[in-house]
């Protein structure tokens, strides 16, 4: 069956190969994709020209699009819409193409988990799961399994003869704790669930330990990987003795070392050939294992360099040699085999406690109604297939066919990064075999780097291999190699390193011509894009022979190396190719990005590049428990769990939160010297006070726990989150850490603390201690609560992040730093190992001894962790190399240039260009290939006055390669240090910085500038005639101070059923207010006539119940027969409710000093009640204010007390009336209620 493929129509953008793998059909498609090639557009137009086809389209909920991440979901969504809007604009009366914009929100373009969730909602019933399943959080989840393992061990413990459990016990665990043991648990459980059968995977761990004492370990799985690590060893001595043979025979070579260099190749030869023959053989080869000593070669005929170096090459066969014969081949056979037996029993407890635990936690999920992203993947497996009860395979379930039937093309982005258990998924949701299927996938290998996550890069190999160009024998390959993102110094650098690096058996893969990265951009030509590698050269100090003193140095000096390479940048400046604008552009700080491996020393970059006003920021997720302001917050959260901890307590006391000193704590510890720290304090607050300083430290002390006491109440009665933000605000530790340098970042962090406990308390979980346990436990893990700081794209700083974070990133200017800091090998060398082909395998415990011996299972995993470790460092290093867009840096720091560069030039005389399997494996750092590439290139090859092959030495690329001396680096330091001491002394002593610049006088110009209208500030554009009335009563002359306050609202109300029901004074005043308004001044008004106008204003609903029973009837009537009444009731013209609006000049109301001319305030208000009668305007302003009790007997006082409190408010209104209504008021009056007096104002 022929693919399927489209002609490429005239004019198209596509590269014959992207064409290729956007309109190939037919049969399973594997896309591999180099780094820069577009995989997401071709991934994009594949599914474009799917849905829009004039013949033959799809709908988009046709297709199972699966992406690695949310955010490249929601991307490719968009770039779909946008696409589909494109082509709407060409075809607008395209139904079809309408239909796909609807049915697009609701298409299947997502990550597999969310799939996978999808599934589990709509057939949950075949499942043993509540439909309201919820994906618990990962603390949840953490806190669970904990509350499990403790179940558990418990039940383990608890078991009468449980001699194989204590056996575990004995072998894997301290003397304190259980710890090991919990966590060799969880780690065998959790790499279980990567495989599609978890439960079969851990009942056959057992496996590989069913020996007897006659098994060939040849016959054994793990001997495979052994022998295989024996022919290396052995090749790569046999290549040193050949070498040494070489120069022996050479004119002015130690000639007589030659028969017994010869005696050593044939010893080799036979032990290689032993590899093919019965294990026990060649363990007896190996340990007859013997080295002749070298003949005497004394006089002028030979050459003394010569010798030496003939010497050095048979010693490092024989250290080779030896190490094979004194690790791998140490112990006999038989005492390999007696081992594996032993260890038997061993392993089968361990499984089945694992096999436990995922029963008894599954169950604790199921309980709650809960599931994690590893019940995703497997209860969706469950659903998609059932066992054929005849041959026990695995078979696509009906609802697995219903998807088949669903989806016409299943497409992957990023398939190197699958693991087992979704590959399993994909191919239940698939259709058709290899050759006839509908599984599109794109990926690249070479940036397979989530093996730490369980991806499984073979995967994807394995297809590779077996897939073909034209797909005539089952799925089809399309290469696409050309590179549209790096200019070609980039790519031929990145060619020219894994060309001699990426191989077969290190490498997982070989780094040949169809996988070597083409040019296909269009940059400009320039002539110092060359890739650049820098190494600093630092002698080592006779002390200092800590490697982490050395690192921390190491990361310091790159990072000065780096500041003063991107000040050149900037400054310079380089110019970098904008694409939007199709012009060069000057280099910001923004194009600059800085990867490291780790983030361990991103501090200290951060701290060397701003030193040197280069703006720098990184996503730094560490260091949070280690902040000061969380320790100390986490200290009071711990003593208010229980105060009985010394520690925390004391740093508590000690901190800023209560300011104990030295002296006061060991007074209090004087009380009571035994007890614990919390009794003594307890003690002391009781005793008897003898000087002035007990006494204060006494009161101290009893606010303090009287503090303590109430938070501790709190933490029994209201949540944790309520907790942490009453203490935030009981000991305004919050905002005075705001004021603290780097302020922003340390109430980031509180927040973040408070965020987690709100996320903590949103499980099933309760409680300060659960929570405080389960902080201890990330904090024993090295996990950490530090929330990256997102940046911008337009945020001009350098960035520092590490290889995996720039994944799917790009940027015109790389610096890859910190090249010559050790592989992290740790894991290697853990008391079991875990593989998912060889299972698991530890160290095996003598019972009575107690010595511990590897077995032959681990050093089988070993040998192939280690390989999977260096394949993975080495796609890890091409990620990085093809960040880069323009310009690429590298940089290493040692501790001796002349012996890395002599450990490097026997790489340069190898043959061909792939360098040897055990030179790529004994690898420690990036630094070791790269030098050993490097010294082959006609740039690298003058380091060390070597000859590579031609065809090596000719490649193409440029190389620019620079010893820097730590000393100018170091220089430049020490001088920034003199100069900042003398800053320092300077302003310890009082006196003037001795450092001038030419920015002094604008600098002092600033810092005196006062504003010229600062006055004006404090006035308001728009003020009320109440409000302007408190100012001038609160403040008086200080009328220009003042600046409107609103107190704070309280921050807890009482219960509705606890307040009162009676309306305030305020209330009150307004319900008069109203009544006043809307009475009909034609009607009688007594008592009677105004309780049944307020009646009907109950009615109209102007006014409630409640106001109208607070109305005081008698003192409305008493007005309306008072003189100022009946005029109101006789007046020809009447206003109430009078409201307005005047502008009034701002020094006139807040005192002139200082304001502008001109400058004008609007004032507004209501007036009561203005009428006109034959006397003329009469003005009447109401006021409930309660007097006749506070002036008893004294109406004057409380007139005066009224004109004082009113008399701004009233002239304000007067002036209001004659200003806009241009008509004098001839009468003013305040009339009190509470009294029934007027009160005239002049």
């Amino acid at each position: 069956m022929n693919a399927t493929i489209r002609p490429k129509p005239a004019g198209s953008r596509w590269t014959d190969e992207q064409w290729k793998a956007i309109a190939a059909g037919g049969r399973d498609i594997l896309v591999a994709a180099a780094a820069g090639s577009g995989k997401t557009a071709v991934l994009v137009e594949r599914i474009i020209q799917k849905v829009t086809a004039e013949e033959g389209a799809v709908d988009i909920d046709r297709l199972l699009v699966v992406t690695f991440t949310n955010v490249a979901a929601a991307e490719m969504k968009a770039r779909i819409s946008e696409a589909l809007e494109r082509e709407l604009a060409k075809r607008p009366h395209s139904l079809h193409l309408r239909r796909q914009l609807s049915l697009l929100p609701r298409a299947a373009i997502s990550t597999l988990h969310s799939f996978c969730l999808d599934v589990i909602r709509k057939y949950y019933y075949l499942l043993d799961l509540e439909p309201s399943f919820r994906i618990a959080d990962e603390t949840e989840i953490e806190l669970l399994k904990e509350d499990v393992l403790e179940e558990l061990l418990e039940e383990e413990y608890g078991k009468p003869d449980n001699e194989r459990f204590f056996a575990v016990v004995d072998a894997y665990t301290g003397d304190r704790s259980d710890a090991e043991l919990q966590e060799m648990i969880v780690s065998l459980y959790e790499f279980s669930r990567s495989h599609p059968e978890p439960d079969e995977w851990l009942a056959g761990l057992t496996s590989m330990y069913d020996v007897d004492e006659r098994t060939d370990i040849k016959t054994l799985p793990a001997a495979r990987y052994i022998a295989q690590h024996a022919a290396m060893e052995l090749a790569a001595a046999k290549r040193l003795i050949r070498r040494a043979l070489e120069l022996a025979e050479e004119p002015s070579g130690p000639r007589p070392y030659a028969e017994r260099l010869r005696e050593d190749l044939e010893m080799i030869a036979k032990l290689e050939a032993q590899l093919s023959g019965p294990w026990a053989e060649l363990h007896r080869a190996l340990k007859a294992l013997s080295f002749g000593r070298l003949p005497a070669c004394r006089g002028k005929d030979y050459d003394g360099r010569l010798i030496d170096e003939t010497k050095s090459l048979r010693d490092q066969a024989k250290k080779k040699m030896e190490a094979l014969r004194d690790n791998v081949f140490s112990l006999d056979p038989s005492v390999w085999l007696r081992h594996m037996r032993e260890m038997k029993p061993i392993v089968e407890t361990i499984a089945a406690l694992v096999r436990r635990f995922a029963v008894m936690f599954q169950a604790a999920k199921r309980e709650k109604g809960i599931v994690d992203f590893s019940d995703l993947e497997h209860y969706c497996l469950h659903i998609l297939r059932r066992r054929d009860p005849e041959t026990g395979e695995w078979q696509p379930s009906s609802a697995a066919l219903e998807y088949q039937a669903q989806f016409d093309e299943v497409l992957v982005d990023e398939y190197q990064d699958t693991n087992l258990v979704q590959e399993a998924i994909l191919q239940l949701v698939k259709k058709g075999s290899e050759r006839t299927g509908n599984l599109f996938m794109v990926g690249d290998v070479k940036q397979s780097i989530y093996r730490f996550r369980l991806a499984e890069p073979m995967l994807f190999l394995d297809k590779y291999k077996r897939f073909t160009a034209d797909g005539e024998e089952g799925g089809m390959k399309i290469d696409l190699a050309s590179n549209f993102r790096s200019r070609r110094e980039v790519l031929d650098g990145t060619n020219f390193l894994f060309a001699q690096l990426m191989g077969e058996t290190v490498g997982e893969m070989v780094y040949d011509e169809a996988a070597q990265l083409k040019y296909g951009a269009d940059y400009p030509e320039r002539e110092d894009a060359a890739p650049e590698v820098m190494i600093i050269n630092r002698q080592r100090a006779a002390e200092e022979d800590e490697e982490e003193a050395s690192e921390w140095e190491a990361a310091e000096l790159e990072a000065r190396l780096m500041a003063k390479k991107i000040k050149e940048i900037v400054s310079t400046p380089f110019y970098v190719y904008d694409r939007s604008s199709g012009q060069p552009r000057r280099a910001m700080y923004r194009d600059i990005v800085i990867l490291v491996r780790s983030m361990t020393h991103a501090p200290q970059m951060i701290e060397q590049l701003q030193a040197q006003g280069i703006p720098a920021a990184a996503d730094l997720s560490s260091g949070y428990f280690q902040a000061t302001e969380i320790s100390v917050m986490l200290s009071l959260l711990k003593v208010i769990d229980n105060p009985h901890q010394d520690i925390p307590l004391a740093a508590v006391l000690r901190s800023p939160l209560f300011r104990f000193d030295e002296n006061e704590l060991a007074m209090i510890r004087l009380a009571d010297p035994k007890g614990t720290f919390y009794e003594a304090l307890c003690s002391f607050r009781q005793k008897p006070a003898e000087t002035e300083e007990e006494a204060n430290t006494q009161r101290k002390a009893a606010a303090f726990l009287e503090r303590l006491e109430g938070w501790r109440t709190m933490a029994r009665r209201r949540s944790l989150a309520d907790l942490i933000w009453k203490l935030y605000r009981d000991t305004q530790f919050y905002d005075f850490v705001g004021a603290l340098p780097g302020g922003r970042q340390r109430q980031a962090n509180l927040r973040a603390l408070y965020d987690r406990a709100r996320q903590y308390e949103s499980t099933s979980f309760r409680g300060l201690f659960r929570f405080l346990r389960f902080i201890e436990r990330l904090q024993e893990r090295g996990d950490d609560l530090g929330a990256a700081r997102p940046l911008s794209e337009q945020e001009d700083v350098v960035r520092i992040m590490t290889i995996h974070s720039s994944k799917g990133l790009e940027f015109p200017i790389v610096f890859l730093a910190g090249l010559a800091r050790s592989f992290h090998t740790r894991d290697l060398h853990h008391p079991y190992l875990l593989d998912k082909e060889l299972g698991f395998a530890a160290r095996f415990v003598h019972p009575r001894l107690r010595i511990s011996y590897p077995t032959l299972p681990l050093l089988a995993i070993q040998t192939k962790k280690r390989l999977e470790l260096l394949a993975e460092e080495m796609r890890i290093l091409y990620v990085a190399l093809t960040r880069a867009k323009e310009k690429l840096y590298l940089l290493a720091s040692v501790n001796d240039a002349a012996k890395e560069i002599e450990k490097w030039k026997s790489a340069a005389s190898e043959r061909g260009w792939l360098l040897p399997d055990d030179v790529r494996a004994s690898a420690r750092s990036y630094l070791d290939w790269i030098g050993r590439a490097l010294i082959r290139h006609r740039d690298g090859g003058t380091l060390a006055g070597t000859k590579a092959p031609e065809e090596v030495a000719s490649h193409p690329s440029v190389w620019r390669i620079a010893i820097v001396p730590a000393a100018d680096l170091r220089g430049e330091e020490a001088a920034r240090e003199e100069m900042d001491g003398g800053v320092l002394l300077a302003l310890e002593q009082g006196r003037s910085v001795p450092v001038e610049g030419g920015w002094q006088k604008e600098v002092k110009r600033r810092l005196l500038w006062r504003y010229s209208h600062e006055k004006e500030t404090a006035v308001r554009a728009k003020q009320s005639v109440s409000e302007l009335k408190e100012h001038r009563a609160l403040f008086g002359e200080q009328a220009d101070e003042w600046r409107p306050h609103q107190g704070p609202a309280p921050v807890f109300s009482r219960p509705r059923f606890m307040q009162e029901k009676t309306l305030t004074p305020a209330e009150k005043g307004m319900a008069l207010h109203i009544v006043m308004r809307h009475l009909d001044l034609q009607a009688p008004l007594d008592e009677s006539s105004i309780r049944s106008q307020i009646a009907r204003l109950v009615e109209k609903e102007l006014l409630s119940a409640e106001q109208a029973e607070a109305v005081d009837i008698a003192a409305i009537a008493a007005f309306f027969t008072a003189d100022l009444g009946r005029r109101l009731c006789a007046a020809r013209e009447v206003h109430r409710e009078v409201p307005f609006s005047l502008g009034l000049p701002a020094d006139e109301l807040y005192g002139g000093e200082g304001m502008e001319k001109g400058r004008r305030v609007l004032v507004q208000g209501v007036i009561d009640c203005v009428f006109a009668d034959e006397r003329g305007y009469v003005m009447i302003d109401y006021k409930t204010d309660e007097v006749t009790r506070r002036f008893a007997g004294q109406k004057e006082e409380a007139a005066r007390f009224l004109l004082s409190r009113y008399g701004t408010q009233m002239r304000l209104y007067r002036r209001a009336i004659e200003q806009i209504w241009r008509a004098t008021v001839a009468e003013c009056y305040l009339y009190s209620f509470d009294g029934g007096f007027v009160v005239a104002v002049e």
